[in-house]
């Protein structure tokens, strides 16, 4: 059999919603695949420390993260690219004129930084903690890799962003966060010489849909979105009902 080189994403594909526990079958399916020869990595949003407790519980050692700007290879990063740090910093100039509660994440470590108290309510409970220092000044900031701000659903238009990518978390945060997946998926690729037809993707959510139509084998999650699931080249079960297990039953890979 052919060497398949599968990406991954976490939530709502490996796992069941933003939990990071994955089906007894989905486990399964993880080791027959390794056990085939096949190259498994995970492909995320989330930061690259978030996404390495995930692999590091569940056996990946190769990581596409913070949206396709990070890369790590056999447990070490070979890329991490920070958010344009300028625009950044006039964003949150922006919100804190404006009084929009924030947070930032200076550097590769599960913590969220702010120098407004507002934004320690909002803090999603199952996200990182949240560092409060009044004098804090992000202004020295010359790189960063993640902004979180409050938005209520409806109001993201009103949000002088400028270009920067903007990734809905729950109702009432957004986080600045890139959607590129695809991008440290095709470094990966462009390391190991991998064909396209090689390279299958799998997702749910819509910072997924820069995944698919890459000429990749692309398959979306049952629970996926409707738009996810309009371009993939295949739609499996629910995530909790075996989506992985089925899929690779599927074509033949366990």
């Amino acid at each position: 059999m052919r060497r398949k080189y599968f990406f991954f994403d976490i939530d709502g594909t490996l796992s069941t919603g933003l939990t990071t526990t994955m089906p007894e079958s989905a486990v399964k399916c993880l080791d027959l695949l390794r056990q085939a020869g096949h190259f498994t990595a995970i492909a995320t949003g989330r930061l690259q420390a978030s996404a390495k407790t995930v692999a590091d519980r569940y056996g990946f050692t190769n990581i596409v993260a913070d949206g396709g700007w990070s890369v790590t290879i056999d447990g070490k990063i070979l890329e991490m690219q920070s958010l344009p740090a300028s625009e950044c910093i006039r964003f949150v100039d922006w919100l804190r004129g404006n009084g929009i509660p924030w947070a930032i994440s200076p550097e590769n470590e599960k913590l969220c930084v702010t120098s407004d108290r507002n934004y320690l309510s909002l803090a999603p409970e199952n996200y990182f903690p949240v560092l409060w220092d009044p004098r804090y000044d992000y202004h020295v900031l010359d790189h960063l890799y993640k902004v979180y701000f409050r938005c209520p659903i409806g109001e993201e238009e009103q949000m002088q962003s400028g270009e920067l990518p903007l990734v809905r978390y729950n109702p009432e945060i957004v986080f600045v966060e890139p959607k590129e997946k695809q991008r440290g998926i095709r470094k990966v690729q462009e390391l190991y010489h991998i064909p396209d037809e090689d390279i299958v993707v799998f997702g749910d959510g819509m910072n997924d849909l820069c995944m698919f139509g890459q000429g990749w084998l692309s398959i979306a999650m049952g629970n996926a979105r409707d738009a996810l699931k309009a371009k993939a080249d295949y739609i499996t079960t629910d995530v909790d009902k075996d989506g992985l297990w089925n899929a690779c039953k599927h074509f033949g890979w366990i």
